[in-house]
């Protein structure tokens, strides 16, 4: 039982803190990319937004997209409204510009689905993709259409800045997320960054194709499909998007549950990336796969402990109980600040989120429509 435990400990050693340090060690060997540049004229942009009931933030949206640091003539926005039962369609007609087009479809079919169709309507070779609830920053643009100036990328990922960390749950979240912005800038440095930023992220349009109607993660897949073709995604930390940070572990739950379910479909349909010619295997393993199976790991943990001679079975023991306490904890401290509650509260329930997730895979519980959780 001792090697169970110290097997289960390598492992979750490795997905959470060895994987980062060689992803380091290796970005550290490779040489600068080349500096590209456009020539005397700029590529023309599309910016497409799906959305569903939002009317309350839309008109906002439109205006800072429309107010981006690119020449005028050659950036256009397309909203499709995916069944909306508000008034998003008129408040985005609402915004008068020439270079904006509002289409409403009348049957809610979910966001892939809105995400082919707006696709339909697109000629533009650069395609930035954004949810209406987050807002750009104005250099965001030409930011993104910057990276593509090298012929090698395909896809480039937006830096996502969460905003109202007003709680000790969201506050772990941002140091999450910090942990997590540093691992996908590294990965774009030693070849792809597995998965993108949802909220903004650019491809060229060539390189686009149809996915399934019923596909949860577009921002895994559809960067997946671009490495599929022998191109590159990057990563743009200057070219920013802010999201709301979630304020509650029960949402945050809810939304991670969906994303984690979401991660087990794209490991279903896109397993030949993980076989050892894939060009991001090593990423996809250790980024994806790993982190759904850690869960498992610190239930074998807890098991080998009782392998474990003593006093270090003690040691252990105490160790584990004081973390899964310090999470319990949490649950009675509601808007805590303190690190030393909210971070181990925030790893259990991401952590269950995984597990949840497996379940509502396997059970076929899992819906293409987005919901609100925030």
């Amino acid at each position: 039982m001792s090697v169970m435990f110290w097997a289960a400990f390598a492992f979750t050693a490795y997905t959470y803190i060895g994987y980062p340090v060689l992803l380091w060690v290796w970005a550290q060997m490779r040489p600068a990319n080349p500096i590209y540049h456009w020539g005397p004229e700029l590529p023309k942009v599309a910016v497409v937004i799906p959305a569903y009931n939002e009317q309350s933030v839309i008109a906002e949206k439109l205006r800072v997209v429309l107010a981006s640091h690119y020449p005028r003539e050659r950036l256009r926005v397309l909203v499709v409204s995916d069944g909306s039962s508000d008034n998003t369609v008129a408040a985005a007609r609402s915004v008068s510009d020439p270079r904006l087009i509002v289409i409403c479809r009348s049957v809610r079919l979910g966001k892939m689905a809105t995400v082919n169709y707006a696709m339909s309507f697109v000629c533009e070779p650069i395609v930035i993709m954004t949810d209406a609830g987050e807002m750009f920053d104005e250099d965001t643009v030409p930011r993104l259409v910057a990276r593509f100036s090298d012929p090698a990328m395909g896809a480039v990922s937006a830096e996502l800045g969460l905003v109202a960390l007003y709680t000790g749950f969201s506050h772990s979240l941002g140091a999450y997320w910090r942990y997590e912005k540093m691992i996908r800038a590294l990965e774009a440095v030693v070849g792809s960054v597995v998965g993108v930023t949802g909220p903004a992220y650019a491809i060229r349009r060539s390189l686009f194709r149809p996915l399934p109607a019923d596909t949860i993660l577009d921002d895994l897949a559809i960067p997946l499909e671009v490495i599929k073709q022998g191109y590159r995604v990057g990563y743009e930390r200057r070219a920013f998007a802010f999201e709301r940070a979630t304020q509650g572990s029960r949402h945050e739950f809810v939304r991670k549950r969906r994303t984690l379910a979401g991660n087990y479909q794209i490991i279903a349909r896109y397993w030949r990336l993980l076989l050892p010619q894939s060009p991001i295997a090593w990423q996809f393993w250790s980024h994806k796969v790993f982190r759904l199976l850690v869960p498992y790991a610190l239930m074998l943990m807890l098991i080998g402990s009782f392998g474990l001679p003593w006093p270090l079975r003690a040691v252990v023991f105490g160790a584990q109980g004081l973390f899964y306490g310090l999470a319990l904890a949490a649950v009675f401290v509601r808007h805590s600040k303190r690190p030393w509650l909210n971070i181990p509260y925030a790893f259990c329930v991401l952590n269950w989120a995984a597990v949840a997730g497996s379940y509502y895979y396997l059970a076929g519980r899992l819906s293409v429509r987005w919901e609100k959780v925030k």
